[in-house]
């Protein structure tokens, strides 16, 4: 058996997923952010400081592993974790671009010369 052609068909199999699943949930980013949105209303006593939608992303990776403890074989469970895995990735650039916005829009002085 060659394992990487294995390897690679499994993840083509489990990012298949993430489109049947937009259709069923939405966006997968947009998704994220109302589970953030969410779990910091539910959890805003619990917490220290908000949660980020990569932190969604770790956490739901950590409830599959935890089924996965129960149920080693379940392959589905397998498939979320390597979708959410590639969501995080998606996320992580995504938080970055939003910081580097906000980074720039709290460092202008108000002087514009109108040259982009």
């Amino acid at each position: 058996m060659d394992i990487e052609k294995k390897i690679r068909e499994e993840i083509v199999e489990a990012s298949k997923l993430i489109n049947d699943r937009g259709s069923s949930y939405g966006n997968a980013i947009d998704n994220h952010e109302d589970i953030k949105t969410l779990w910091n209303v539910l959890l805003r006593n619990k917490l220290s400081s908000d949660l980020s939608t990569v932190d969604v992303t770790t956490l739901l990776i950590a409830l599959k592993l935890a089924r996965l403890m129960k149920s080693p074989d379940h392959k589905d469970s397998m498939q979320d974790i390597i979708c959410y895995s590639g969501i995080m990735v998606a996320l992580s650039e995504h938080e970055k671009y939003q910081k580097g916005i906000v980074k720039n829009i709290e460092s202008f002085k108000g002087d514009y010369d109108g040259n982009d």
